[in-house]
């Protein structure tokens, strides 16, 4: 019953009259947040353009208009759409859902792409090993680059020395009290909290990141009463969520401003979100920031500065300069050759496939560029006088002629194993991770082996073999889940 209630609400919040066939998997349309997002590439023809607007009720002239402009929002009909460029082929829209509170229980959201009409779509529907109730949300989760922490009482929380300090201040005559999380898998034991004059008290080693939670207060699950962050637990409820931070904006004087914010490639350029909040020398806001390279400027009075205390500034490709910072490790990108060129440019998908922003410094035998990364896939080419082409040196890429990309996995803390079919020609290995790109991710055959190391985020993902073209299941992992097509999907799970 769950199952057929939990289609029955994809299918009214997407299409009314959809038949589900098999599919290929992919990005086009998930949930998240309470959020519905739709990922439109400006490579599709205008055939494909009106079929994605019938199949999801979306106005033609909305997914015109969203790949082409440079806005942070649309207004379609009543509705204002959020959005967001993720490269220089794939533009995001979002906007609020308005949905039925449902007990949805560990069942997984439905979710549709962009080929839904042939191939196969693993979509991930039913947990076939049993588990606790999901109080990790059950939804994919949105990108996230950056947090601030929203307490009503900021002093129930504090992090530094990366050590973390929860408070709670209700309960005061409760016996026990536990804090649970995606810092301890969401165990019932570990965190037993002390019981103080201020109320029950909780110390963590942990490290800079996002972490969900909520408090066990004599059995009972609750969210943190005094944050007012939350996302949806998959249970009709919330989690709570906090940042352990791991940077601080600082600008110093401007006494006589009336606002000052920071925006940066981290928060899509917006000017309105980030305030900073006054302080004897100038103004502050401290964040957590993924690791990467991150663009930014402050906003003081509605005029946009760079950081003055920050030499690192490049060229925005707009006319003026943006500040820059990273965060994390960094990779050198070499170019062999070409010393007869005039530029050469680095572009990818860490920096939004911008042409104009990473400008190569010239070397006795070719080109290179330092540059701080993310751990994870990046797709990224070289633009020699204009000119663009993926890196000789690099054997790995997807896509094919014009739209062929390099590809590196920066970091990789998670390697696939597939110890059979030594006479495969090509074994691909794909999944949640990668978006089920079946060009992504190919392994390398060694010693019987076929291997291929990744970065993988915390948390559960569902992957899959193929095997000259042929999709399977993990034949060495017992953990699996049931798809739409009855051939499942393997599953893992990361630690934090």
């Amino acid at each position: 019953m769950k199952k057929i209630m939990l289609i029955a609400l994809v299918m009214l919040l997407l299409v009314p009259h959809m038949v589900l066939s098999q599919s290929k998997p992919g990005n086009v349309c998930y949930i998240s947040d309470n959020r519905i997002h739709f990922q439109l590439d400006n490579r599709w023809s205008a055939q494909r353009k009106g079929e994605i607007s019938r199949l999801f009720s979306l106005d033609s002239a909305l997914v015109e208009k969203a790949l082409q402009t440079s806005e942070n929002e649309i207004l379609s009909g009543n509705t204002i759409w959020s959005v967001s460029r993720i490269d220089h082929h794939i533009v995001e829209i979002s906007k609020q859902l308005e949905a039925p509170s449902l007990d949805m229980g560990t069942h997984d959201v439905l979710l549709l792409d962009d080929e839904m009409l042939e191939g196969e779509h693993p979509c991930e529907t039913e947990i076939r090993k049993p588990r606790r109730p999901s109080f990790i949300s059950i939804f994919r989760t949105l990108p996230w680059h950056y947090g601030v922490n929203d307490f009503k009482d900021p002093s129930v929380f504090s992090f530094s020395n990366d050590t973390a300090t929860f408070l709670l201040k209700e309960y005061t005559n409760a016996r026990r009290v536990v804090l649970s999380g995606t810092f301890n898998n969401w165990s019932t034991r570990k965190q037993v909290m002390r019981k103080t004059s201020e109320g029950w008290i909780c110390l963590l080693h942990l490290k800079p990141g996002k972490y969900l939670y909520k408090y066990i207060v004599d059995g009972q699950w609750i969210p943190d009463p005094a944050n007012n962050l939350e996302e949806y637990d998959g249970q009709g409820g919330s989690n709570s969520a906090v940042y352990c931070y791991n940077h601080a904006f600082r600008l110093a004087g401007y006494p006589k401003a009336k606002r000052v914010y920071v925006a940066g490639s981290f928060n899509n350029w917006n000017r309105n979100q980030l305030k900073m909040h006054k302080t004897d020398g100038g103004w502050e806001l401290p964040m957590f920031l993924n690791p990467g390279t991150h663009a930014y400027k402050f906003i003081v009075d509605r005029k946009w500065i760079t950081d003055p205390d920050n030499p690192v500034m490049r060229d925005n490709g707009s006319g003026s300069f943006n500040s820059y910072l990273g965060i994390g490790d960094t990779m050198t990108f070499r170019l062999s050759g070409f010393q007869t060129a005039k530029k050469v440019y680095l572009t990818g998908s860490f920096n939004g496939w911008n042409p104009n922003e990473l400008l190569m410094d010239k070397t006795d035998n070719g080109w290179k560029l330092t540059y701080h990364l993310a751990p994870g896939l990046h797709e990224y080419k070289f633009i020699v006088d204009g000119q663009w082409m993926p890196d000789p040196a690099n054997p790995e890429s997807v896509g094919e002629g014009i739209f062929e990309n390099s590809v590196l996995t920066f970091r990789p803390n998670y390697t696939f194993t597939l110890a059979m079919f030594m006479d495969a020609k090509k074994v691909i290995v794909t999944g949640s991770f990668n978006g089920w790109r079946e060009d992504a991710c190919a392994m390398t055959l060694k010693d019987g082996v076929w291997t291929c190391p990744v970065f993988l985020s915390p948390g559960k993902h569902t992957y899959k073999f193929i095997v000259d073209g042929q999709w399977m299941v993990d034949p060495a992992n017992e953990v699996w889940e049931a798809n739409a097509q009855g051939t499942g999907n393997s599953v893992l799970w990361v630690e934090p």
